[in-house]
């Protein structure tokens, strides 16, 4: 470190400096240096011309040069740790250091903190889950299967061949909130279909839980098949213009009905929790959207639901009720509000879907792709579905 000599201090020869440099660093008054070594600035200033004092008996851990002690505002801050620095490469002995000797050594620990949490990672996902590939065609695949795969492609995209990206990251949701999503994504690796990339980004894992636990909306999906993007293209062809598969025909009821049920219940909580109330129970809910199903489209059920939330406040607001109690009043007034309709054989108004719960990738692609009618999945009964 070359130390630029302040023109102030020119008429001092190299021995006067040492010497003002030590008695500045022993506490000599600032007042007294100016004067006897006839300095033009003010004491208070002083620090700003005194020039480092080697320190030639203590060695920088990093290269080895000498240490100077930096001179401070005040002489006491002078003697500080974090005013020793090094001559040569600017190492400081305490504190944040930006010298390039702990830059690189900074580096070479990160570096090997990510190579430890990526191993850690793979060895994780490689006990979690198998890796080897899987010889299939669009008809061996469940229907369930082949529209959670598609889905899932379309809302992570493609990332390389094999591997597509982490589906939080989409702007239209992979299902809908709840329980449904979890359990296609658990149906493919079951079968062998997909699993969590090993090279996923470092926040889909919490690695500090043990075991390592894995965030499913966050990790890379490798696609086992031996040709995946074959495999994803020859499943669109198939789901728009080829023949079905006996078995997708079979199972296009059930999978229609587990994502209005979910769709219902996603709505349904919404509703309660933006009026202040606890979702409703598990059970009383699906057999309650099961049963509304049967006879109402999705849209209609919504409309249902958001005036049961309705009455739900109105009766606290009247019997000055709980909203644990409100909430079970939310089940029997959209079950009374549905029988009655039924009775009197009237026809209820279709709902609309709330911008903070968009349409799901599931709903597209079931019902754009593979039965090509759009929101006539939401807008009409079920039974009256292709």
């Amino acid at each position: 470190m070359k130390f630029v000599i302040d023109p102030r201090l020119a008429h001092l020869g190299e021995a006067d400096l040492a010497v003002l440099a030590e008695r500045y660093f022993a506490g000599d008054r600032a007042g007294d240096l100016v004067q006897e070594f006839r300095l033009q600035c003010s004491p208070n200033q002083l620090y700003r011309l005194v020039p480092p004092r080697l320190l030639a008996d203590h060695r920088c851990e990093a290269c080895g040069a000498p240490l100077i002690q930096m001179r401070r505002v005040g002489v006491a801050l002078s003697h500080g740790m974090d005013a020793i620095r090094c001559s040569a490469c600017h190492h400081r002995v305490k504190g944040a250091c930006r010298c390039d000797a702990c830059q690189a050594k900074k580096r070479q620990q990160a570096h090997a903190e990510v190579t430890r949490e990526h191993k850690a990672r793979e060895a994780y996902c490689k006990g979690q889950w198998s890796y080897g590939e899987v010889q299939c065609n669009p008809e061996d695949l469940s229907v369930d299967n082949a529209v959670a795969l598609l889905a899932l492609v379309r809302c992570g995209g493609w990332v390389s061949d094999t591997v597509i990206g982490r589906i939080d990251a989409s702007g239209i949701p992979f299902a809908p909130e709840g329980l449904i999503g979890g359990h296609l994504v658990a149906a493919l690796i079951s079968s062998g279909l997909i699993a969590p990339a090993l090279d996923s980004p470092i926040d889909a894992f919490e690695t500090t839980r043990t075991p390592m636990q894995a965030f499913m909306d966050r990790v890379h999906w490798r696609i086992l098949a031996v040709s995946p993007m074959l495999l994803v293209q020859r499943l669109e062809e198939l789901c728009q213009f080829g023949e079905w598969p006996a078995a997708w025909y079979n199972g296009l009821p059930e999978l229609q009905l587990a994502l209005a049920v979910a769709e219902c219940r996603e709505f349904a909580d919404l509703c309660l929790t933006e009026r202040g109330l606890p979702a409703a129970g598990h059970l009383a809910a699906e057999a309650l959207f099961k049963n509304l199903l049967t006879d109402f489209s999705v849209s209609q059920c919504f409309r249902i639901i958001w005036s049961g939330a309705m009455a739900s406040i109105d009766f606290i607001a009247r019997t000055n009720s709980s909203r644990r109690h409100g909430t079970n009043y939310f089940i029997g007034a959209c079950q009374r509000w549905a029988d009655r309709a039924r009775a009197e054989g009237r026809t209820i108004k279709s709902g609309f879907r709330n911008g903070r719960r968009p349409r799901s990738q599931l709903s597209y692609v079931l019902y754009d792709v593979f039965l090509g009618v759009g929101e006539m999945g939401f807008s009409e009964p079920l039974r009256a579905s292709p």
